[in-house]
């Protein structure tokens, strides 16, 4: 089966190709602006003037679009790369995929597009807001040209190396700090999910996406923790102290207070569970660290 992937120089595109190469006989094409280093197999597609041309060529059945440009920010200067990453490339995508008998488009959008953790749209940020407005934009082409739509909502995801901190990474970073690290109250709830989980997660549904429909997915483990309970687990790991200034950073006009996926669907069409518990996932993140 051919997979093509965006965003595969992302945090999560990069430990998926990887994957994909190790655990499958799926040929791999990845777009891409700048020439990486991908593993051996993995078959490079430039984001250039002939993006269409050999998107044609690749014939590929199944698109995994890992692709965007995340930011909790709204400036001036950050709109055009909102749009151009999160609706324009993805349109481009798409219009590319006419003339190919795509099976499934898998759409990697955010927890952040449902403020409310109660599966309606309703963007937090700016950024949830582009992810939210492809979603018409891919239904438009699904419906011209006969493929299947699964999105995929992943929750918060850690572990693993990324050139972008998350929550995570700061609560570590916050061990035996000579200075209090400054955080929020710490009392909003997040649905933690390892790194090796979600690639695996994504492994699997490319080679079972037949057994879904036009689906809407929720990437987490069910388990929400508040980030005070996360600090003491990782102190409780590490022996160490965690040096933070709750409440430094007053709460945001917008923000997220309770994220927890739902998926009970992953269990029914897929037969798939997340492995890691937020311990072991932690522990994991503390060899990491050392």
């Amino acid at each position: 089966m051919n997979i093509l992937i965006t965003g595969g120089t992302g945090y999560v595109g990069k430990n998926l190709i990887s994957a994909l190469i190790e655990q499958t006989n799926h040929n791999l094409f990845v777009i891409t602006r700048s020439i990486s280093d991908f593993p051996n197999g993995v078959i490079i597609i430039k984001d250039d003037s002939s993006l269409e041309d050999n998107i044609v060529s690749a014939k590929p059945d199944v698109v995994i679009h890992l692709a965007s440009y995340l930011t909790s920010r709204a400036e001036t200067e950050d709109i055009e790369k909102l749009i151009a990453s999160n609706i324009t490339f993805g349109t481009k995508l798409l219009n590319s995929l006419k003339s190919v008998q795509l099976k499934c488009f898998i759409n990697v959008g955010s927890f952040s597009e449902f403020h409310f953790n109660d599966g309606v749209l309703n963007p937090t940020y700016l950024y949830s807001a582009t992810k939210s407005a492809f979603r018409p934009i891919l239904k438009y082409y699904s419906e011209i040209n006969k493929f299947k739509i699964v999105n995929v909502t992943p929750f918060s995801i850690y572990g693993g190396i990324d050139s972008q901190k998350k929550i995570m990474d700061i609560l570590f970073d916050a061990i035996d700090a000579k200075e209090p690290v400054k955080m929020s109250n710490g009392f909003q709830y997040l649905d933690f999910i390892h790194i090796n989980d979600v690639v695996n997660f994504f492994v699997h549904l490319s080679n079972n996406f037949m057994l879904t429909d036009n689906e809407e997915l929720y990437l987490g483990t069910g388990k929400p923790y508040n980030l005070r309970e996360v600090a003491s687990k990782i102190e409780q790991i590490t022996g160490k102290k965690i040096n933070a200034d709750w409440g430094a950073y007053p709460p945001r006009a917008r923000d997220t207070i309770h994220a927890c996926a739902p998926i009970g669907k992953l269990k029914e069409k897929l037969s798939w569970q997340p492995k890691i518990s937020i311990e072991e996932g932690l522990q994991l993140k503390y060899k990491e660290k050392k």
